[in-house]
């Protein structure tokens, strides 16, 4: 119990991915504000903290290597992201702007939120596309470099380095995403099908569930561990071509 009380949330979910559904089913962000203690989380959401850590302690801590990603190399990392996440996302950004106009077409004058659900579906889902694409046209290609460097001993030019104010635009950007679908949650009452929906409202309200916590497993990747590391290993380069540097 000492262990988890002296890591923040964040650090409790990148050593062990199991723990999130933990956090998620307590309504504790450790995407976006991960950098709290648990003790304080739970002061925040009055839960008792023995309750919390008897139940993060009771998750399974034989991590497979296929979901330890804070064990794995960075441009593994990296690939992970592109073919997996990003892959994912695609795949089903389609099928939410396609049910998301179909089920508000129908059921919008009986359900009012759906209107403004589908607003939001279609406004997010084209930033989450421009989101991805802009990692990985500059931020990845650059972080793949740094590998290189460090693996050759390779000298390396930070003039407009990715890791400095654009991943703070990326960062705020994941934050934007989240807010999204906090809003997007509280519509739809935390996805709450009706029982008279037809079969394409249930699917668009479940695939919006699953989508969300997909969503904050990737943005709980990229700013809790690919994005530290990231910096860490440019500013040990820095440091090995520059060794006065601080």
């Amino acid at each position: 119990m000492k262990d988890l009380l002296k890591k923040s949330i964040a650090t409790i979910v990148s050593e062990n991915i199991n723990t999130a559904t933990i956090f998620r089913k307590h309504n504790i962000d450790f995407t976006f504000h991960g950098n709290m203690l648990l003790s304080k989380a739970c002061e925040e959401k009055n839960i008792k903290l023995k309750n919390i850590v008897t139940e993060l302690n009771s998750v399974n801590q034989n991590l497979y290597y296929l979901k330890d990603y804070n064990s794995w190399k960075l441009d593994f990392l990296i690939d992970f992201l592109i073919n997996i996440h990003h892959e994912y996302k695609e795949d089903n950004i389609l099928f939410l702007k396609d049910y998301g106009n179909k089920v508000a077409n129908i059921y919008a004058s009986e359900y009012k939120e759906l209107k403004e659900v589908n607003k939001l579906i279609q406004e997010v889902t084209d930033s989450i596309l421009e989101h991805m694409k802009n990692e990985e046209s500059t931020l990845f290609p650059y972080v793949k470099k740094l590998i290189d460097a460090k693996n050759k001993n390779l000298q390396i030019d930070i003039k407009n380095s990715p890791l400095n104010d654009p991943i703070d635009s990326l960062e705020d950007e994941h934050e934007e995403v989240g807010k999204t679908f906090n809003k997007i949650s509280q519509l739809t009452n935390n996805y709450y099908i009706p029982k008279d929906a037809c079969i394409s409202f249930k699917v668009l309200y479940l695939k919006l569930q699953q989508f969300e916590e997909e969503l904050y497993k990737h943005i709980h990747i990229e700013n809790n561990i690919l994005f530290p590391k990231a910096k860490k290993l440019e500013r040990y380069l820095l440091k090995q071509q520059d060794p006065y540097l601080n």
